[in-house]
């Protein structure tokens, strides 16, 4: 029964984990897509260009961020399983 209780614990840590990548990688990519708009329309280009940029900027940001985190988390799950 205790084991059952540990290992419904893990799966859902381990689940707020990567639910948690996630929502962070939306975040920035919301970010940087607003924060180009926001931008173009302050500047005035009356075009979409800078949220373009920015926004694949972000886009790019977001996908490095959440393989370094992934990273990080596949080598904590390594780590867990040789002890």
């Amino acid at each position: 029964m205790e084991d059952k209780k540990n290992n419904v614990s893990n799966s859902l840590r381990k689940y707020g984990k990567y639910s948690s990548v996630v929502f962070q990688m939306l975040f920035i990519i919301g970010i940087a897509f607003w924060g180009g708009h926001r931008l173009d329309l302050y500047f005035e280009t009356g075009s979409n260009v800078l949220v373009l940029v920015i926004g694949l900027s972000g886009l790019c940001l977001s996908l490095y961020t959440t393989l370094k985190r992934l990273e990080i988390l596949n080598k904590e799950e390594e780590n867990a399983k040789q002890k």
